[in-house]
């Protein structure tokens, strides 16, 4: 048989038609291949400026970070995520309405939670910060685009909880019991919850001693004032009608959800509201070693409950009601600044024979002007019968001895001209720098002159820097915040001011002034059992008449206290405030 063969025009056509096929599939997989590398180029960019987007929102670079996002959704405008990641930087600007905007948007387009904008992990750092309503937007987006996490929906009970919502805190719990029916966090808090709707209130802030000094009502959200008018400029109001200000204004975003304790002892407040009485003016107590204000009372004063019936009366009051006479207002300090002269003279080593003694006849011309003292005292002896009799004529030797730069230094060592820090307004004590003439020196050295000016709290931070061997610590108010979890979120520690003078110049301070109530003018404030150390003053009022003054610390072998009385036009300081630390330290140190 012959052999047959293929005809060789058909075998290149079938090996022509092969090729073809293959050079078609070859194209295909490599437009694929670049299809595939262009769609994975593309998410990787889009990936990449998301990531950017979101460090620069975690530094607060927000309009940066909007760049980046743009730059995403120039690439694919329909990509989730993008969408996704504009709420997470509306929530971290605080913008919730704007937040929930675009989420709903990213929630439309299917989105699902990422690991670039972890809306679980962002929500509970919220909560851990104490800002429940940007949580409540992060979570309320989570239970939409994650259903039944449970972390989702214990983080929106917290949130509702942090936010005073109980009964949405309460069902958002139950749904999270239906997850997780034996979850011990959950039924705590749910325990908490359900026990804060039986009381009706929740507590916002408490003093040292955890006794409550703000509430809020669950069913009305009005603020609730267990101390009323004992503590209205510190806690101060809430109206919807007028504002707010004092700790409701201060810390409100951290009320109502969180607990903040202050550095207050209402039995102490209590105490000084008491003995103040009707009297208009300020005191003010501070420990000593902490520099944590103890109590910080101003009259005249308000009811902050039900405070939108009453709030025009209080406001046109000529004596100003809702001034915080404690921190926010200035006064001649007057003699009680004689304690920074003395501090200066024995520090800087002036030598005393210089000085005295003085002979004081009621008045000296100092530059062609008449200086006048409170007194004629005859032969002033040493500093010591200067401090007890309060002698101006006497510290007016003492003021042009160590001259006008000695006593601004000092005056600024004991914090004036220096603008403290603090939770609540605090004006700043001043002493004028210049002085033209040694009139005007001797003005400073006795607290007088236009520029000398104190507040009622720096008065109280004099004797407790001498108290506590010639350190100054910074005063504070509020101690610590705690979040809904019981988690510390702020706390405040004993800060030195100012090391202002040694320990010997202050254990010597404190003798004259143990012995200005012994036997000076201190002498009305005078506790059988206890030592105080103290030193009046009288000034020149704003108003008609004088400011008397009195600061002291007791018991003055280990002080417990530092206080600063000021009674406003109520008369001399030995008359009006020494009396009143009488009375004060008989309330809160007597056993």
């Amino acid at each position: 048989m012959p052999i047959l063969r293929r005809n060789p025009l058909f075998l290149n056509k079938a090996r022509r038609s092969r090729t073809l096929q293959l050079v078609i599939i070859i194209i295909v997989l490599i437009g694929l291949f670049i299809g595939i590398r262009a769609m994975f180029f593309k998410s990787s960019k889009i990936s990449g400026h998301l990531k950017i987007a979101k460090n620069n929102i975690l530094k607060g670079n927000y309009d940066a970070g909007l760049d980046e996002l743009n730059k995403a959704l120039l690439l694919d405008p329909e990509n989730a995520l993008t969408y996704d990641g504009i709420g997470y930087l509306y929530v971290h600007k605080g913008d919730i309405a704007k937040a929930k905007e675009f989420y709903t948007k990213s929630e439309e387009k299917k989105v699902s939670n990422s690991r670039i904008f972890d809306h679980r992990n962002t929500g509970f750092d919220y909560i851990s910060k104490g800002k429940y309503s940007l949580a409540l937007a992060e979570f309320e987006h989570l239970n939409k685009i994650a259903e039944k996490d449970l972390k989702g929906v214990f983080g929106m009970g917290l949130a509702y909880h942090g936010m005073g919502k109980i009964k949405e805190a309460i069902d958002t719990y139950e749904n999270a019991l239906n997850i997780s029916p034996k979850n011990s966090q959950i039924i705590s808090y749910f325990e908490k919850a359900k026990k804060e709707k039986e009381t009706g209130s929740i507590l916002c802030v408490s003093d040292r001693n955890g006794q409550p000094l703000l509430k809020k009502d669950i069913k009305s959200g009005k603020s609730l004032y267990p101390g009323e008018s004992a503590t209205d400029k510190i806690i101060g109001m809430n109206s919807e009608e007028f504002g707010k200000f004092g700790v409701e204004y201060a810390l409100r975003e951290y009320i109502p959800g969180n607990e903040i304790t202050l550095t207050l002892d209402i039995n102490l407040q209590k105490a000084a509201t008491s003995v103040l009485y009707d009297q208009m003016g300020s005191i003010v107590i501070i420990k000593p070693q902490t520099g944590e204000i103890l109590a910080a009372v101003s009259h005249p004063k308000f009811s902050p409950t039900g405070i939108d019936k009453k709030f025009g009366t209080y406001k046109y009051n000529a004596n100003k009601v809702f001034l915080n006479r404690a921190f926010d207002m200035l006064y001649e300090p007057g003699s009680i600044c004689k304690i920074i002269t003395a501090a200066a003279a024995i520090e800087s080593n002036a030598d005393m024979k210089d000085i005295f003694p003085v002979q004081c006849k009621g008045s000296v011309v100092i530059d062609k002007q008449t200086f006048w003292c409170w007194e004629k005292h005859g032969n002033v002896k040493d500093i010591q019968q200067a401090i007890d009799q309060s002698c101006n004529v006497a510290f007016a030797a003492i003021g042009n001895h160590i001259g006008n730069d000695k006593l601004v230094d000092f005056a600024s060592r004991f914090g004036f001209n220096s603008p403290i820090d603090m939770q609540l307004p605090l004006a700043t004590s001043t002493i004028g720098v210049e002085a033209e003439n040694k009139f005007e020196v001797a003005e400073k050295a006795n607290g007088l002159g236009k520029n000398y000016k104190i507040t009622p709290l720096q008065a109280a931070m004099l004797a407790a820097t001498i108290s506590n061997n010639g350190v100054c610590m910074k005063p504070y108010l509020i101690k610590e915040i705690k979040n809904i979890k019981g988690e510390v979120i702020y706390k405040n520690d004993p800060v030195v001011l100012k090391n202002t003078v040694k320990k010997e110049t202050a254990e010597i301070v404190k003798k004259l002034l143990i012995d200005a109530v012994t036997h000076g003018l201190g002498k009305k404030a005078k506790v059988d059992g206890i030592t105080v150390a103290g030193k009046t003053g009288t000034a020149r009022s704003s108003k008609k008449g004088l400011d008397g003054w009195f600061v002291f610390f007791a018991p003055a072998e280990n002080p417990e206290i530092a206080v600063a009385i000021i009674c406003e036009t109520g008369g001399k300081g030995m008359d009006v405030a020494a009396p009143k630390a009488k009375l004060l330290v008989q309330q809160i140190l007597k056993k």
